[in-house]
């Protein structure tokens, strides 16, 4: 079964639910110091160790929603003190089938140490907190097939979703261009890339291209850059078209640009990180990067071993 790697995003992150209030003497306490309570009906077998744990949840800091799973395949964790921190261990071998888990931490305790800066939006004193809904506990022999067929069920439904909203996202584009008299060409794909400055030939799949780049979405707002040092990397990026190492819609756009060439690609999110998102990138999001190409070079070739001279 593939790794399941949500529970250290929670670990190092702690985000949560911020609609519970400190001081109602609701919540247990774990020896690390975070807080949880397990809303149950009751009903049904305690998880068995060993067992695995089908679930969603959600994370929240205040009135945002950090990430969650839903409108997404579940989320599958084995209930065994070898695979959980002892405190997440604890409070999930307490859980039945249909059980809501809330757990929060304060951002004090999360950070403590420095070991993982904190957020500027963070403030100390806030609590941090997790909901999770159990939605079936499995054997650990079925629990692959029940996998198998939540991605199945997912990747059928994921594909009806991105025809419409291929077309969705289309018309937004056109009408973003159009509005703000941008001059861009739409590739067979559909990504739109804005020539701004001409440059050498057209980069093609297999080549390695290196390029500067600042990620936007349409109101402006820049998401990521290797540009501004704000974003703390300004390395070039440097990609072999063609490979799957970026999004279809920046791998797609930059087949447009030559060496020296800068312009602007608008991606849709069907091209981008479609109806899952990512981190600050919202799900269905259409995206504009302003590229800047630095070098594309061609893919070496292996040189031929060398022959011994014959006697």
């Amino acid at each position: 079964m593939k790794t399941i790697t949500w529970i250290a995003s929670i670990v190092t992150l702690a985000f949560g639910l911020s609609s519970c209030t400190g001081g109602d003497g609701t919540y247990k306490k774990t020896a690390s110091g975070m807080e949880y309570k397990i809303i149950t009906s009751g009903k049904g077998d305690i998880v068995a160790h060993g067992e695995v744990m089908k679930f969603h949840f959600e994370q929240r800091y205040k009135d945002s929603v950090m990430k969650n799973t839903y409108g997404q395949p579940p989320q599958y964790q084995p209930v065994d003190s070898t695979q959980l921190p002892p405190e997440y261990y604890g409070i999930f071998k307490e859980v039945r089938k249909g059980d809501s888990i809330v757990t929060r931490i304060l951002t004090d305790s999360v950070f403590k140490g420095g070991m993982t800066m904190m957020p500027p939006e963070f403030k100390k004193g806030e609590y941090l907190l997790t909901t999770f809904k159990v939605l079936d506990i499995l054997k650990s022999d079925s629990a692959q097939a029940d996998f198998t067929k939540e991605i199945q069920k997912f990747r059928e439904q994921d594909s009806i979703h991105a025809i419409a909203q291929k077309e969705k996202d289309d018309k937004i584009l056109q009408d973003y261009i159009a509005s703000n008299n941008i001059k861009a060409t739409k590739t067979d794909q559909g990504t739109y890339v804005e020539i701004q400055q001409a440059g050498g030939d057209p980069a093609k799949d297999g080549q390695t291209i290196s390029v500067k780049y600042t990620g936007r979405f349409l109101d402006g707002e820049a998401f990521d850059s290797n540009v501004d040092s704000s974003f703390h990397h300004t390395e070039p990026f440097s990609l072999t078209l063609g490979a799957g190492g970026a999004i279809k819609g920046f791998d797609d756009g930059l087949k447009q640009l030559g060496k020296g060439a800068k312009g602007r690609l608008f991606i849709p999110s069907v091209l981008a990180y479609g109806s899952q998102g990512s981190g600050k990138i919202k799900p269905n999001t259409n995206l504009i990067f302003e590229i800047e190409v630095l070098d594309i070079k061609d893919p070496e070739t292996a040189k031929p071993a060398p022959v011994a001279p014959k006697k």
